[in-house]
């Protein structure tokens, strides 16, 4: 690490001698150590490394920006030009700025080098298990790696933050297959700061592998209705993200088309949401931790959403100082969904007609919040029982409606190590089948 400060630091000096005036430097140098499952077979271990410097500077608040793999002197000197001249062309802006004076910090979180016996072992151990328990299942691909990264932060008003994290990674997808009858395939990716618990464990892994061999044979939805939605945690977790990031974010709130513009301190979902940004301890997620914000401060925790209230907009500098409003403390690092106070299984009783949404598989939300797409390895709820898995199925809403229509949200909340979510019952979206 000191020879990667040392370096970003004279990179920096580069960056004043080439005539700007303020200037803020990322390095990050990664290692992975990366094991594979291909088919259902151990077949790769490798290690790779990535290097990487993006650096913003301003010369008159004028903003140049640019970034390399390669740091050598050439290289950075070639770079701090072209900066240079990036920010000469470009307009002034009085919203540019770079972070001001703060103590420099150091972190170091994880383990400082993989366990490549106890990555083997957890591998084996796994395809052992998923060949035994469900002889149906399908391992297409899974990759259970260990990363370390290193990050320094500089900038010209003297900030250095500096961090290495050591975090394992697993990811899998898979299908299931029973004679001519296959399902659709599924995937999910949890990440850890060890390897104590067997990978099955990890998130709910050993739960989705069991959906999957239920789904060879599915069935219709015979109609079109207004029905309930049980958002499983991954979809639970991809639509408040899409949401967040449609509403709270700069470029929404720049332009003006964020429907919550006006909303800060409002209630804008149901009183049963709260989310939380929690990348500094002591926090609730096991990983997702960051040092600094990617515009150089200090990360802290924050809420953005309290009991259906907007709190906080996830908004940097220049976002701030363009809108008025507050920075983002948290920079968006270290999201989670608070638990409810019920049970899963009184979430699926008190649905009527509707579906436990497994996958989601469509587009991005349109500006206001309408998306529509296809349930994917999900199942028909009906009279408060889950009945059958159901094929192709197309759903169709609005985010900010359905989310002000929560009935529940459970007490229950898979742990992915980079984030905490739940599963929310959800009412007001259109379900269609034949």
């Amino acid at each position: 690490m000191k020879a990667l400060i040392k370096q970003t630091e004279e990179a920096l000096d580069k960056f004043k001698q080439a005539g700007l005036d303020s200037t803020e430097i990322a390095v990050s140098h990664s290692v992975k150590n990366e094991m594979n499952i291909d088919a259902g077979e151990l077949s790769l271990y490798r290690s790779t490394t990535n290097v990487n410097m993006a650096v913003k500077a301003l010369k008159n608040k004028r903003k140049g920006s640019g970034r390399t793999n390669n740091l050598s002197d050439a290289s950075i000197e070639k770079l701090a030009q072209e900066v240079s001249d990036m920010a000469s062309a470009n307009e002034v802006d009085d919203a540019n700025d770079i972070a001001p004076m703060q103590n420099p910090e150091s972190i170091v979180f994880g383990q400082t080098a993989p366990d490549n016996n106890a990555m083997y072992d957890r591998m084996h151990e796994f395809n052992s298990y998923a060949k035994s328990k469900y002889p149906n299942l399908q391992l297409i691909l899974c990759v259970l790696d260990f990363t370390t990264n290193k990050q320094v932060f500089v900038n010209s008003n003297g900030v250095r933050f500096d961090e290495t994290q050591g975090i394992y990674s697993f990811t899998t997808q898979f299908a299931a297959k029973d004679g001519d009858k296959s399902s659709s395939f599924n995937y999910v990716g949890v990440t850890s700061p060890d390897l104590e618990k067997p990978l099955k464990d990890w998130g709910n892994i050993d739960e989705m592998l069991r959906q999957i061999c239920e789904q060879t044979e599915t069935k219709q939805v015979q109609s079109s209705f207004v029905g309930d939605i049980i958002l499983s945690p991954q979809t639970a977790y991809f639509f408040i993200e899409n949401l967040l990031y449609s509403f709270t974010t700069e470029s929404p709130l720049i332009t003006g088309t964020s429907i919550w513009k006006d909303k800060l301190n409002e209630q804008v979902l149901s009183p049963e949401l709260t989310i939380r940004c929690e990348p500094s301890r002591p926090s609730q997620l096991k990983c997702g931790h960051s040092l600094f914000t990617s515009d150089g401060f200090r990360a802290e925790n924050e809420t953005i959403i309290e009991n259906g209230v907007l709190k906080n907009f996830a908004i940097g500098q220049y976002g701030a100082n363009k809108t008025g409003f507050n920075r983002s403390v948290s920079g968006m690092n270290g999201m989670f969904i608070q638990a409810g106070d019920k049970p899963k299984e009184s979430l699926v009783k008190s649905v009527k007609k509707g579906i436990l949404l497994g996958r989601f598989s469509g587009g991005q939300p349109a500006a206001n919040g309408d998306f529509s797409g296809v349930a994917k390895n999900s199942y028909l709820i009906e009279n408060g029982n889950i009945t059958t898995p159901i094929s192709e199925t197309m759903i169709a809403g609005n985010l900010v409606s359905i989310l002000n229509q929560v009935r529940g949200v459970s007490k229950d909340r898979v742990d992915y190590g980079y984030t905490l979510s739940p599963w929310i019952h959800v009412s007001g979206a259109t379900i269609s089948g034949n």
